[in-house]
Protein backbone atom coordinates (compact mmCIF):
# COMPACT_ATOMS: atom_id res chain seq x y z
CA UNK A 1 0.00 0.00 0.00
CA UNK A 2 1.27 3.37 -0.88
CA UNK A 3 1.46 5.51 1.98
CA UNK A 4 2.61 9.38 2.63
CA UNK A 5 3.76 10.32 6.48
CA UNK A 6 1.87 12.71 7.92
CA UNK A 7 3.39 14.90 11.25
CA UNK A 8 2.03 13.70 14.00
CA UNK A 9 -0.66 16.11 15.59
CA UNK A 10 -1.14 16.19 19.22
CA UNK A 11 -3.41 18.79 20.69
CA UNK A 12 -2.83 19.40 24.11
CA UNK A 13 -6.62 21.14 25.67
CA UNK A 14 -7.61 17.69 27.23
CA UNK A 15 -4.92 16.90 29.49
CA UNK A 16 -4.66 12.54 29.87
CA UNK A 17 -8.23 12.73 27.61
CA UNK A 18 -7.13 14.77 24.36
CA UNK A 19 -6.45 12.49 21.77
CA UNK A 20 -3.11 12.12 19.49
CA UNK A 21 -3.34 10.81 16.23
CA UNK A 22 -1.22 9.65 13.39
CA UNK A 23 -2.75 9.43 10.05
CA UNK A 24 -1.34 7.44 7.73
CA UNK A 25 -3.83 7.34 4.08
CA UNK A 26 -3.56 6.11 1.42
CA UNK A 27 -1.90 8.46 -1.83
CA UNK A 28 -4.84 10.35 -3.58
CA UNK A 29 -6.93 9.25 -1.35
CA UNK A 30 -10.25 12.09 -1.71
CA UNK A 31 -11.71 14.28 0.89
CA UNK A 32 -15.07 14.94 1.95
CA UNK A 33 -17.29 18.06 3.18
CA UNK A 34 -19.91 17.83 5.56
CA UNK A 35 -23.34 18.14 5.35
CA UNK A 36 -25.43 20.57 6.97
CA UNK A 37 -27.87 18.68 9.95
CA UNK A 38 -31.10 17.78 9.58
CA UNK A 39 -33.55 17.95 13.23
CA UNK A 40 -35.09 14.40 14.41
CA UNK A 41 -38.21 13.62 12.69
CA UNK A 42 -41.26 11.16 13.37
CA UNK A 43 -38.80 8.51 11.86
CA UNK A 44 -35.28 7.56 13.11
CA UNK A 45 -32.99 10.15 11.73
CA UNK A 46 -30.58 8.98 8.78
CA UNK A 47 -26.93 8.11 9.05
CA UNK A 48 -25.17 11.39 7.63
CA UNK A 49 -23.30 10.39 4.08
CA UNK A 50 -20.90 12.89 4.28
CA UNK A 51 -18.04 11.73 5.30
CA UNK A 52 -16.91 9.14 2.52
CA UNK A 53 -14.40 6.46 3.13
CA UNK A 54 -11.62 6.24 0.90
CA UNK A 55 -9.85 3.17 0.63
CA UNK A 56 -6.33 2.57 2.23
CA UNK A 57 -6.64 4.76 4.84
CA UNK A 58 -6.33 5.04 8.34
CA UNK A 59 -5.67 7.56 11.96
CA UNK A 60 -3.35 5.99 14.96
CA UNK A 61 -4.68 7.49 18.60
CA UNK A 62 -2.76 7.53 21.07
CA UNK A 63 -0.03 5.51 19.75
CA UNK A 64 -2.45 2.18 20.23
CA UNK A 65 -5.64 2.61 18.30
CA UNK A 66 -5.72 2.44 14.50
CA UNK A 67 -9.21 3.66 13.32
CA UNK A 68 -9.41 2.30 9.04
CA UNK A 69 -11.60 4.90 7.31
CA UNK A 70 -11.26 2.49 4.57
CA UNK A 71 -13.53 -0.02 6.85
CA UNK A 72 -16.99 2.00 7.70
CA UNK A 73 -19.58 -0.10 9.69
CA UNK A 74 -23.15 0.83 8.43
CA UNK A 75 -25.07 -0.92 11.01
CA UNK A 76 -23.24 0.94 13.93
CA UNK A 77 -23.83 4.61 12.81
CA UNK A 78 -25.41 7.33 14.64
CA UNK A 79 -27.56 9.71 13.65
CA UNK A 80 -24.75 12.63 13.08
CA UNK A 81 -21.53 9.66 13.70
CA UNK A 82 -20.62 7.04 11.50
CA UNK A 83 -18.93 4.20 12.82
CA UNK A 84 -15.75 2.43 11.76
CA UNK A 85 -13.65 -0.40 12.18
CA UNK A 86 -10.42 -0.24 15.07
CA UNK A 87 -7.57 -2.14 15.66
CA UNK A 88 -6.20 -2.24 19.61
CA UNK A 89 -2.20 -2.45 18.51
CA UNK A 90 -1.73 -3.71 22.22
CA UNK A 91 -4.32 -6.27 22.68
CA UNK A 92 -5.01 -7.33 19.12
CA UNK A 93 -8.76 -8.96 18.51
CA UNK A 94 -10.70 -6.85 20.73
CA UNK A 95 -13.51 -5.67 19.72
CA UNK A 96 -13.76 -2.03 19.30
CA UNK A 97 -15.23 0.07 16.57
CA UNK A 98 -14.91 4.17 16.80
CA UNK A 99 -17.58 7.22 16.16
CA UNK A 100 -16.49 10.11 14.20
CA UNK A 101 -18.98 12.85 15.41
CA UNK A 102 -20.05 15.97 13.04
CA UNK A 103 -18.55 19.19 13.09
CA UNK A 104 -20.86 20.72 12.45
CA UNK A 105 -22.51 19.24 15.63
CA UNK A 106 -21.92 19.81 19.40
CA UNK A 107 -20.46 16.83 20.93
CA UNK A 108 -21.79 16.07 24.80
CA UNK A 109 -17.85 16.59 25.98
CA UNK A 110 -18.78 17.14 29.63
CA UNK A 111 -20.58 13.87 29.56
CA UNK A 112 -17.44 11.80 27.87
CA UNK A 113 -15.29 13.13 30.00
CA UNK A 114 -17.44 11.32 33.19
CA UNK A 115 -18.01 8.10 31.17
CA UNK A 116 -14.55 7.36 30.09
CA UNK A 117 -13.26 5.27 32.63
CA UNK A 118 -16.19 4.64 34.80
CA UNK A 119 -17.89 1.78 33.24
CA UNK A 120 -22.06 1.67 33.64
CA UNK A 121 -23.38 -1.16 34.07
CA UNK A 122 -25.53 -2.27 31.25
CA UNK A 123 -24.00 0.75 28.98
CA UNK A 124 -22.33 0.99 25.92
CA UNK A 125 -18.65 0.58 27.86
CA UNK A 126 -16.31 3.70 26.28
CA UNK A 127 -12.36 3.07 25.54
CA UNK A 128 -11.42 6.40 24.63
CA UNK A 129 -12.12 9.57 23.10
CA UNK A 130 -10.37 13.08 22.10
CA UNK A 131 -10.17 15.33 18.96
CA UNK A 132 -8.38 14.02 15.94
CA UNK A 133 -7.25 14.46 12.43
CA UNK A 134 -9.89 13.29 10.17
CA UNK A 135 -8.68 12.67 6.79
CA UNK A 136 -11.40 12.49 5.21
CA UNK A 137 -12.77 15.29 6.35
CA UNK A 138 -9.62 17.29 6.07
CA UNK A 139 -10.08 18.65 9.66
CA UNK A 140 -9.66 17.54 13.49
CA UNK A 141 -12.91 15.79 14.37
CA UNK A 142 -14.64 14.60 17.89
CA UNK A 143 -13.71 10.26 18.24
CA UNK A 144 -15.11 8.25 20.41
CA UNK A 145 -14.06 4.82 20.82
CA UNK A 146 -16.43 2.04 22.59
CA UNK A 147 -16.22 -1.97 22.76
CA UNK A 148 -18.29 -3.40 19.96
CA UNK A 149 -21.51 -4.98 20.39
CA UNK A 150 -20.95 -8.02 19.03
CA UNK A 151 -24.92 -9.14 18.75
CA UNK A 152 -26.09 -5.64 16.80
CA UNK A 153 -28.75 -3.00 17.18
CA UNK A 154 -31.66 -4.58 18.92
CA UNK A 155 -33.82 -2.88 16.70
CA UNK A 156 -32.67 -1.72 13.46
CA UNK A 157 -34.71 1.33 13.07
CA UNK A 158 -37.93 2.69 14.00
CA UNK A 159 -39.40 1.92 10.42
CA UNK A 160 -38.09 -1.67 11.06
CA UNK A 161 -40.32 -4.75 12.56
CA UNK A 162 -39.00 -7.00 14.56
CA UNK A 163 -40.38 -10.05 15.98
CA UNK A 164 -41.67 -9.29 19.74
CA UNK A 165 -39.61 -10.25 22.64
CA UNK A 166 -41.51 -12.99 25.01
CA UNK A 167 -42.81 -11.48 27.78
CA UNK A 168 -41.46 -13.30 30.31
CA UNK A 169 -38.35 -12.05 29.27
CA UNK A 170 -38.69 -8.84 29.03
CA UNK A 171 -38.21 -7.56 33.02
CA UNK A 172 -34.96 -9.67 33.08
CA UNK A 173 -33.53 -8.75 29.28
CA UNK A 174 -34.38 -5.60 28.85
CA UNK A 175 -35.99 -3.53 31.98
CA UNK A 176 -33.99 -4.60 34.80
CA UNK A 177 -30.79 -3.92 33.00
CA UNK A 178 -31.68 -0.53 31.37
CA UNK A 179 -33.29 0.43 34.69
CA UNK A 180 -29.75 -0.16 36.65
CA UNK A 181 -27.95 1.61 34.21
CA UNK A 182 -30.03 5.07 34.57
CA UNK A 183 -29.67 4.88 38.66
CA UNK A 184 -25.75 4.72 37.82
CA UNK A 185 -26.37 7.54 35.24
CA UNK A 186 -28.42 9.13 37.94
CA UNK A 187 -25.82 9.13 40.33
CA UNK A 188 -23.21 10.67 38.13
CA UNK A 189 -25.48 13.35 37.24
CA UNK A 190 -26.00 12.58 33.50
CA UNK A 191 -29.22 12.02 31.72
CA UNK A 192 -29.12 10.01 28.50
CA UNK A 193 -31.94 11.27 25.95
CA UNK A 194 -30.96 9.07 23.36
CA UNK A 195 -33.13 6.22 24.74
CA UNK A 196 -34.67 4.22 21.65
CA UNK A 197 -35.13 0.64 20.43
CA UNK A 198 -32.36 1.18 17.76
CA UNK A 199 -30.00 2.75 20.10
CA UNK A 200 -30.09 -0.27 22.48
CA UNK A 201 -27.34 -3.04 21.74
CA UNK A 202 -26.74 -6.89 22.21
CA UNK A 203 -23.14 -7.35 23.87
CA UNK A 204 -22.43 -10.79 22.81
CA UNK A 205 -23.27 -12.64 19.98
CA UNK A 206 -26.06 -15.06 22.03
CA UNK A 207 -27.76 -11.63 22.35
CA UNK A 208 -29.04 -12.15 25.79
CA UNK A 209 -26.65 -8.85 27.14
CA UNK A 210 -28.89 -5.50 26.15
CA UNK A 211 -26.99 -1.94 26.55
CA UNK A 212 -27.79 1.70 25.93
CA UNK A 213 -25.68 2.99 23.32
CA UNK A 214 -23.97 6.16 22.65
CA UNK A 215 -25.25 9.39 24.07
CA UNK A 216 -22.31 11.81 23.46
CA UNK A 217 -22.05 12.28 19.53
CA UNK A 218 -24.62 14.92 19.28
CA UNK A 219 -26.59 17.39 21.22
CA UNK A 220 -29.06 16.18 24.60
CA UNK A 221 -32.40 14.48 22.69
CA UNK A 222 -31.37 16.03 19.42
CA UNK A 223 -31.40 12.59 17.43
CA UNK A 224 -34.44 11.34 19.28
CA UNK A 225 -37.70 10.88 17.30
CA UNK A 226 -40.55 13.51 18.38
CA UNK A 227 -42.48 9.88 19.12
CA UNK A 228 -40.01 9.17 22.19
CA UNK A 229 -40.24 12.58 23.76
CA UNK A 230 -42.74 13.76 26.13
CA UNK A 231 -45.41 16.15 24.70
CA UNK A 232 -43.29 19.03 26.29
CA UNK A 233 -39.81 18.26 24.64
CA UNK A 234 -41.16 17.23 21.73
CA UNK A 235 -43.07 20.23 21.24
CA UNK A 236 -39.27 21.90 21.07
CA UNK A 237 -36.72 22.03 18.07
CA UNK A 238 -34.93 19.26 18.65
CA UNK A 239 -31.22 20.97 19.59
CA UNK A 240 -33.20 23.39 22.18
CA UNK A 241 -34.43 20.23 24.01
CA UNK A 242 -31.86 20.38 26.68
CA UNK A 243 -30.38 18.03 28.67
CA UNK A 244 -33.71 17.54 30.41
CA UNK A 245 -34.64 15.86 33.52
CA UNK A 246 -34.73 12.16 34.51
CA UNK A 247 -37.87 11.60 34.42
CA UNK A 248 -37.59 12.62 30.43
CA UNK A 249 -35.47 9.03 30.36
CA UNK A 250 -37.92 7.44 32.11
CA UNK A 251 -40.85 8.61 29.55
CA UNK A 252 -38.57 7.21 26.57
CA UNK A 253 -37.66 4.28 28.51
CA UNK A 254 -41.60 3.56 28.60
CA UNK A 255 -41.61 4.23 24.81
CA UNK A 256 -39.18 1.98 23.58
CA UNK A 257 -40.55 -0.51 26.06
CA UNK A 258 -43.89 -0.51 24.56
CA UNK A 259 -42.42 -0.47 20.73
CA UNK A 260 -40.46 -4.02 21.91
CA UNK A 261 -43.19 -5.63 23.19
CA UNK A 262 -45.31 -5.20 20.14
CA UNK A 263 -42.43 -5.44 17.41
CA UNK A 264 -42.54 -1.85 15.56
CA UNK A 265 -43.09 1.74 16.55
CA UNK A 266 -47.04 2.10 16.46
CA UNK A 267 -46.50 5.60 14.93
CA UNK A 268 -44.65 5.37 11.97
CA UNK A 269 -45.53 7.19 8.94
CA UNK A 270 -46.94 10.12 10.90
CA UNK A 271 -45.83 13.32 10.83
CA UNK A 272 -44.61 15.48 14.10
CA UNK A 273 -47.04 17.60 14.14
CA UNK A 274 -49.42 14.58 14.27
CA UNK A 275 -47.96 12.76 17.00
CA UNK A 276 -47.66 15.85 19.15
CA UNK A 277 -52.14 16.48 18.54
CA UNK A 278 -52.69 12.49 19.22
CA UNK A 279 -50.55 12.49 22.32
CA UNK A 280 -52.15 15.44 23.22
CA UNK A 281 -55.95 14.76 22.91
CA UNK A 282 -55.89 11.05 24.10
CA UNK A 283 -52.64 10.57 26.06
CA UNK A 284 -49.24 9.55 25.45
CA UNK A 285 -50.10 5.90 26.46
CA UNK A 286 -53.38 5.43 24.83
CA UNK A 287 -51.87 7.23 21.77
CA UNK A 288 -49.39 4.72 21.47
CA UNK A 289 -51.05 1.62 22.40
CA UNK A 290 -53.87 2.41 20.26
CA UNK A 291 -55.58 -1.29 19.46
CA UNK A 292 -52.04 -3.14 20.14
CA UNK A 293 -52.86 -5.92 22.74
CA UNK A 294 -50.11 -6.32 24.69
CA UNK A 295 -48.97 -9.07 28.03
CA UNK A 296 -51.14 -7.94 31.03
CA UNK A 297 -47.51 -8.22 33.36
CA UNK A 298 -46.60 -5.21 31.46
CA UNK A 299 -49.41 -2.64 31.10
CA UNK A 300 -49.30 -1.63 34.73
CA UNK A 301 -45.16 -0.59 33.92
CA UNK A 302 -45.52 0.89 30.68
CA UNK A 303 -48.40 2.75 32.27
CA UNK A 304 -46.40 4.71 34.53
CA UNK A 305 -43.19 5.38 33.02
CA UNK A 306 -45.30 7.09 30.09
CA UNK A 307 -47.95 9.34 32.16
CA UNK A 308 -47.60 12.35 30.87
CA UNK A 309 -47.70 13.96 34.38
CA UNK A 310 -43.43 14.12 35.42
CA UNK A 311 -44.45 14.53 38.98
CA UNK A 312 -46.49 11.30 38.81
CA UNK A 313 -44.13 9.06 35.93
CA UNK A 314 -42.23 6.49 37.67
CA UNK A 315 -38.84 6.14 38.77
CA UNK A 316 -36.52 3.34 39.12
CA UNK A 317 -37.85 2.50 42.57
CA UNK A 318 -41.56 2.06 41.36
CA UNK A 319 -40.01 -0.67 38.70
CA UNK A 320 -37.80 -2.33 41.29
CA UNK A 321 -41.09 -2.89 43.51
CA UNK A 322 -42.64 -3.80 40.37
CA UNK A 323 -40.38 -6.67 39.77
CA UNK A 324 -40.24 -7.83 42.98
CA UNK A 325 -43.86 -8.56 43.07
CA UNK A 326 -45.61 -4.98 44.42
CA UNK A 327 -48.39 -3.98 42.47
CA UNK A 328 -48.89 -0.20 41.66
CA UNK A 329 -51.52 1.84 40.31
CA UNK A 330 -50.11 4.20 38.35
CA UNK A 331 -51.29 7.99 38.70
CA UNK A 332 -52.06 9.34 35.16
CA UNK A 333 -51.91 13.03 34.48
CA UNK A 334 -54.91 15.06 35.56
CA UNK A 335 -57.21 16.10 32.96
CA UNK A 336 -57.03 19.80 31.43
CA UNK A 337 -60.03 21.92 32.26
CA UNK A 338 -62.35 22.09 29.45
CA UNK A 339 -65.01 24.97 28.01
CA UNK A 340 -68.57 23.90 27.38
CA UNK A 341 -67.85 26.01 24.75
CA UNK A 342 -66.11 25.36 21.55
CA UNK A 343 -63.28 28.30 20.73
CA UNK A 344 -63.03 28.35 16.92
CA UNK A 345 -59.76 28.83 15.75
CA UNK A 346 -58.06 27.58 12.09
CA UNK A 347 -60.81 26.23 11.42
CA UNK A 348 -60.81 24.29 14.19
CA UNK A 349 -62.69 23.64 17.29
CA UNK A 350 -61.32 24.29 20.63
CA UNK A 351 -61.93 23.10 24.41
CA UNK A 352 -59.21 23.54 26.50
CA UNK A 353 -55.82 25.36 26.41
CA UNK A 354 -52.90 23.25 25.64
CA UNK A 355 -54.11 22.26 22.03
CA UNK A 356 -54.97 25.68 21.24
CA UNK A 357 -51.57 27.02 22.26
CA UNK A 358 -49.95 24.73 20.09
CA UNK A 359 -51.86 25.48 16.39
CA UNK A 360 -51.88 29.63 18.05
CA UNK A 361 -47.89 28.88 17.09
CA UNK A 362 -48.53 27.26 14.04
CA UNK A 363 -50.69 30.25 12.76
CA UNK A 364 -49.10 33.21 14.60
CA UNK A 365 -50.35 35.77 12.90
CA UNK A 366 -53.97 34.75 13.09
CA UNK A 367 -53.02 34.11 16.88
CA UNK A 368 -52.26 37.90 16.94
CA UNK A 369 -55.57 38.83 15.97
CA UNK A 370 -57.72 37.01 18.53
CA UNK A 371 -55.72 38.03 21.28
CA UNK A 372 -56.17 41.73 20.47
CA UNK A 373 -59.03 41.65 19.59
CA UNK A 374 -60.33 40.41 23.15
CA UNK A 375 -62.14 37.12 21.53
CA UNK A 376 -59.45 34.78 23.50
CA UNK A 377 -59.77 36.09 26.98
CA UNK A 378 -63.27 36.60 26.68
CA UNK A 379 -63.18 32.55 26.10
CA UNK A 380 -60.59 31.93 28.87
CA UNK A 381 -63.30 34.02 31.76
CA UNK A 382 -66.12 32.61 30.64
CA UNK A 383 -65.80 28.95 29.12
CA UNK A 384 -63.41 27.69 30.77
CA UNK A 385 -63.80 30.07 33.76
CA UNK A 386 -60.25 30.69 34.55
CA UNK A 387 -60.54 34.18 35.73
CA UNK A 388 -57.31 34.62 36.96
CA UNK A 389 -55.81 33.24 33.35
CA UNK A 390 -57.68 35.59 31.77
CA UNK A 391 -57.13 38.47 33.85
CA UNK A 392 -53.34 37.49 32.95
CA UNK A 393 -54.05 37.41 29.27
CA UNK A 394 -55.66 40.78 29.68
CA UNK A 395 -52.68 42.70 31.59
CA UNK A 396 -50.11 41.35 29.18
CA UNK A 397 -51.78 42.68 25.78
CA UNK A 398 -52.93 46.33 27.18
CA UNK A 399 -49.28 46.38 28.08
CA UNK A 400 -48.42 45.47 25.04
CA UNK A 401 -50.18 47.16 23.07
CA UNK A 402 -49.34 50.39 24.50
CA UNK A 403 -45.34 49.87 24.18
CA UNK A 404 -44.02 52.19 21.13
CA UNK A 405 -42.20 51.09 18.02
CA UNK A 406 -42.94 48.52 15.33
CA UNK A 407 -46.74 47.10 15.78
CA UNK A 408 -45.39 43.76 14.26
CA UNK A 409 -42.60 43.58 16.59
CA UNK A 410 -44.82 43.91 19.63
CA UNK A 411 -47.75 41.39 18.17
CA UNK A 412 -45.03 38.79 18.23
CA UNK A 413 -44.02 39.29 21.59
CA UNK A 414 -47.92 39.62 22.80
CA UNK A 415 -48.04 36.40 21.06
CA UNK A 416 -44.79 34.57 22.80
CA UNK A 417 -45.98 35.67 26.18
CA UNK A 418 -49.75 34.53 25.60
CA UNK A 419 -48.94 31.08 24.57
CA UNK A 420 -46.45 30.86 27.99
CA UNK A 421 -49.59 31.74 29.86
CA UNK A 422 -51.57 28.98 28.28
CA UNK A 423 -49.22 26.22 28.63
CA UNK A 424 -46.66 27.20 30.83
CA UNK A 425 -44.83 23.47 30.38
CA UNK A 426 -44.16 24.34 26.85
CA UNK A 427 -40.81 25.56 25.25
CA UNK A 428 -40.75 29.07 24.17
CA UNK A 429 -42.03 29.80 21.12
CA UNK A 430 -41.50 33.00 18.94
CA UNK A 431 -42.35 32.47 15.64
CA UNK A 432 -40.43 29.40 14.23
CA UNK A 433 -38.03 29.73 16.68
CA UNK A 434 -38.85 26.60 19.94
CA UNK A 435 -36.39 25.94 22.67
CA UNK A 436 -36.79 25.31 26.29
CA UNK A 437 -34.38 27.94 28.38
CA UNK A 438 -32.00 25.39 29.26
CA UNK A 439 -31.56 24.03 25.64
CA UNK A 440 -30.68 27.94 24.21
CA UNK A 441 -27.35 27.52 24.56
CA UNK A 442 -27.03 24.62 22.82
CA UNK A 443 -29.72 25.50 19.97
CA UNK A 444 -27.12 28.53 19.72
CA UNK A 445 -24.19 26.75 19.00
CA UNK A 446 -25.74 24.73 16.45
CA UNK A 447 -27.15 27.61 14.51
CA UNK A 448 -24.10 29.24 14.12
CA UNK A 449 -22.35 25.48 13.45
CA UNK A 450 -24.76 25.13 10.70
CA UNK A 451 -24.17 29.01 9.96
CA UNK A 452 -27.96 30.08 10.27
CA UNK A 453 -29.63 33.24 10.92
CA UNK A 454 -28.61 34.57 14.53
CA UNK A 455 -31.58 36.85 14.76
CA UNK A 456 -34.14 34.37 16.56
CA UNK A 457 -31.49 34.12 19.32
CA UNK A 458 -30.77 37.84 19.53
CA UNK A 459 -34.61 38.57 19.32
CA UNK A 460 -34.81 35.62 22.30
CA UNK A 461 -31.93 37.63 24.38
CA UNK A 462 -32.73 41.05 23.58
CA UNK A 463 -36.61 40.78 24.46
CA UNK A 464 -36.27 39.00 27.49
CA UNK A 465 -38.39 36.14 26.68
CA UNK A 466 -36.72 34.13 29.44
CA UNK A 467 -38.01 36.62 31.97
CA UNK A 468 -41.53 36.21 30.70
CA UNK A 469 -41.19 32.32 30.74
CA UNK A 470 -40.15 31.87 34.04
CA UNK A 471 -42.66 34.33 35.35
CA UNK A 472 -45.12 32.28 33.78
CA UNK A 473 -44.46 29.38 36.17
CA UNK A 474 -46.51 27.82 38.26
CA UNK A 475 -43.84 27.05 40.59
CA UNK A 476 -40.43 28.66 40.84
CA UNK A 477 -37.84 26.66 40.29
CA UNK A 478 -34.09 27.56 42.72
CA UNK A 479 -32.38 27.18 39.26
CA UNK A 480 -34.44 29.84 37.68
CA UNK A 481 -32.79 32.69 39.69
CA UNK A 482 -29.30 32.13 38.07
CA UNK A 483 -30.49 32.85 34.55
CA UNK A 484 -31.01 36.45 35.69
CA UNK A 485 -26.83 37.21 35.99
CA UNK A 486 -26.70 35.07 32.55
CA UNK A 487 -29.07 37.06 30.28
CA UNK A 488 -27.76 40.50 32.07
CA UNK A 489 -24.42 39.83 30.41
CA UNK A 490 -25.74 38.29 27.34
CA UNK A 491 -27.58 41.75 26.43
CA UNK A 492 -24.31 43.62 27.33
CA UNK A 493 -22.37 41.36 24.56
CA UNK A 494 -24.85 42.25 21.85
CA UNK A 495 -24.75 45.77 22.93
CA UNK A 496 -20.68 45.65 22.27
CA UNK A 497 -19.78 45.89 18.92
CA UNK A 498 -16.19 45.56 19.44
CA UNK A 499 -14.16 42.42 18.78
CA UNK A 500 -14.54 39.92 21.63
CA UNK A 501 -18.68 40.65 22.31
CA UNK A 502 -21.82 40.29 20.07
CA UNK A 503 -23.31 37.11 19.64
CA UNK A 504 -19.82 35.28 19.58
CA UNK A 505 -19.21 36.12 23.36
CA UNK A 506 -22.67 34.75 24.06
CA UNK A 507 -22.28 31.25 22.48
CA UNK A 508 -18.96 30.75 23.99
CA UNK A 509 -20.46 31.50 27.65
CA UNK A 510 -23.56 29.50 27.19
CA UNK A 511 -21.28 26.42 26.01
CA UNK A 512 -18.44 25.77 28.03
CA UNK A 513 -16.79 22.86 25.59
CA UNK A 514 -17.66 24.44 22.04
CA UNK A 515 -14.34 24.91 20.51
CA UNK A 516 -13.45 27.77 18.49
CA UNK A 517 -15.34 28.37 15.41
CA UNK A 518 -13.00 30.98 14.23
CA UNK A 519 -12.91 30.67 10.11
CA UNK A 520 -9.01 30.42 10.73
CA UNK A 521 -8.34 27.51 13.09
CA UNK A 522 -12.13 26.25 13.19
CA UNK A 523 -10.69 22.73 11.44
CA UNK A 524 -8.35 22.66 14.52
CA UNK A 525 -11.10 22.06 17.06
CA UNK A 526 -9.13 24.57 19.58
CA UNK A 527 -10.91 23.80 23.23
CA UNK A 528 -8.42 25.63 25.44
CA UNK A 529 -7.25 29.06 24.85
CA UNK A 530 -3.20 27.64 24.92
CA UNK A 531 -3.61 25.76 22.24
CA UNK A 532 -4.73 29.08 19.94
CA UNK A 533 -1.29 30.13 19.24
CA UNK A 534 0.05 26.23 17.63
CA UNK A 535 -3.18 26.25 16.02
CA UNK A 536 -2.47 29.85 14.54
CA UNK A 537 0.86 28.20 13.43
CA UNK A 538 0.04 24.88 11.59
CA UNK A 539 -2.82 27.40 9.56
CA UNK A 540 -0.49 30.19 8.87
CA UNK A 541 0.99 27.99 5.89
CA UNK A 542 -1.55 28.38 3.42
CA UNK A 543 -4.10 31.42 5.02
CA UNK A 544 -3.69 34.76 3.92
CA UNK A 545 -1.07 36.90 5.88
CA UNK A 546 -2.63 39.67 5.04
CA UNK A 547 -5.49 39.12 7.35
CA UNK A 548 -5.59 39.56 11.10
CA UNK A 549 -4.78 36.56 13.43
CA UNK A 550 -7.50 37.27 15.76
CA UNK A 551 -10.95 37.43 14.19
CA UNK A 552 -14.05 37.57 16.41
CA UNK A 553 -14.62 34.80 17.18
CA UNK A 554 -10.91 34.52 18.68
CA UNK A 555 -11.54 37.29 20.70
CA UNK A 556 -14.74 35.97 21.78
CA UNK A 557 -13.45 32.64 22.78
CA UNK A 558 -10.39 34.14 24.30
CA UNK A 559 -12.70 36.44 26.75
CA UNK A 560 -14.95 33.92 27.72
CA UNK A 561 -12.19 31.12 28.42
CA UNK A 562 -9.29 33.37 29.71
CA UNK A 563 -11.33 37.05 30.34
CA UNK A 564 -8.76 38.30 32.87
CA UNK A 565 -5.67 37.39 30.79
CA UNK A 566 -6.92 38.99 27.70
CA UNK A 567 -9.05 41.94 28.34
CA UNK A 568 -6.41 44.98 27.95
CA UNK A 569 -4.74 43.11 25.12
CA UNK A 570 -8.06 42.69 23.47
CA UNK A 571 -9.16 46.22 24.25
CA UNK A 572 -6.17 47.49 22.45
CA UNK A 573 -7.05 45.57 19.68
CA UNK A 574 -10.00 47.23 19.31
CA UNK A 575 -8.54 50.68 19.38
CA UNK A 576 -9.22 53.05 16.09
CA UNK A 577 -5.65 53.59 15.97
CA UNK A 578 -3.60 51.36 14.01
CA UNK A 579 -0.74 51.26 15.74
CA UNK A 580 -2.17 50.47 18.83
CA UNK A 581 -4.75 47.48 17.46
CA UNK A 582 -1.73 46.23 15.94
CA UNK A 583 0.14 45.94 19.34
CA UNK A 584 -3.19 44.43 20.76
CA UNK A 585 -2.85 41.68 18.19
CA UNK A 586 1.01 40.95 18.91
Amino acid sequence: MAEQAVEQSTDPELPGDQADATAAPEAGAAEGEHAPSKEATGEAPKAPENIPAPGGGYITVRDRYSIFYDRPIPSLDMPNALAFEVEDRKQPGRALYALISKPEMLARISVMRILKGNEIPHMLPMVDWGAAEWPPASRKCIIIIYHRPLGGRVMDSLSAVRERIPHHQFPKLVIKPIADALVELGLKGITHRAIRPDNLYFMDEGRQKIVLGDCCTSVAASDQPTVLESIESGMSGAYGRGSGMYADDMYAFGVTLLMLAIGRNPLAGKSNEEIIDKKMKEGSYASLLGDERIPMSLIECMRGLMTDDPEQRWAVENIDLWINGKRLTPVQAKAETHSQRAFKFAEQEFFSCRPLSVQMHRHWDDAAKVINDGSLEIWVRRGLERNELADSIAAVTKTTQAMPGDQKEADDLLVARVLMLMDPAAPIRYRTFCTHLEGFGSALAIAMLQKKSMQPFIDFINKDLWRYWVAAQKVFHPDHAQWEGVFKDLKNYLKDTNSGAGIERCVYELNEWLYCLSPLIGSQYVLEVKSILPALDIVSKTANTKMWPVDRHIAAFLRARYAKGTGTQIDAMNDEKPDRATTGNA
